[in-house]
């Protein structure tokens, strides 16, 4: 049988990270707007870099992502800081120039971070390690990403519609929805469908689910 809480974990975790992959490549015009923002990047757990922008030369292609990549790595303190934002899970700013510093967000996933966002703004010589520029672009991206994720549920449960054809169809989506929302603890997920935890465990087994 597959270990469904393993398996789900691992699937939801990429799929946020390329959900903020998407994300970038549908705002990055208008987040390059923002007259201070000069560049921003995606980068995964490893620090590769899969999505970058900039209001330059900068492209999200293979050569771009390279070049985003040599930064970080002939610049050890940002490579030090995004794996200290992996770590900890809260966001870390790195003065790159008396104009210049770049903002580390953590991208979290189920449980953990799972990669990091990095915007590189014109800063004016602030030296403080937290500013309004920076909780600005963590308030900007976080509403863009609910924002994104809404109207990705809609698309979603408007393609589920068209292929759920049996109750039972709609029975497993139920509990396959729940069990992510629950974290697939069977008392809460039992409590939310309304019904008893033997029959929910009876259900489960019924799927192929552990």
């Amino acid at each position: 049988m597959v270990n469904a809480r393993e398996y789900l974990e691992g699937s939801d975790d990429l799929q946020k990270l390329q959900e903020m992959v998407n994300l970038m490549c549908y705002i990055s015009m208008d987040l390059k707007e923002i007259t201070c923002l000069e560049s921003l990047a995606v980068f995964d757990r490893k620090l590769n870099a899969i999505f970058c922008e900039s209001k330059e030369d900068l492209k999200n292609d293979k050569t771009g992502r390279s070049k985003v990549e040599e930064f970080i790595r002939l610049h050890p303190e940002l490579s030090i800081a995004m794996k200290d934002v992996l770590k900890s899970g809260k966001h870390k700013k790195i003065h790159l120039s008396k104009d210049e510093s770049l903002l580390a967000l953590p991208v979290m996933g189920h449980k953990k971070p799972i990669g990091v966002v990095g915007i590189v703004y014109a800063s004016d010589g602030c030296l403080h390690e937290e500013c309004t520029a920076d909780l600005l672009f963590k308030d900007v991206l976080e509403i863009f990403m609910t924002r994104y994720q809404e109207m990705r549920d809609k698309q979603t449960m408007a393609a589920m519609s068209c292929r759920l054809k049996t109750l039972e169809d709609y029975e497993k989506y139920a509990i396959l929805e729940t069990g992510k929302r629950c974290n697939w603890n069977i008392s809460n997920m039992a409590k939310e469908l309304e019904i008893g935890r033997n029959t929910l465990y009876q259900k489960l087994k019924k799927m192929g689910i552990n």
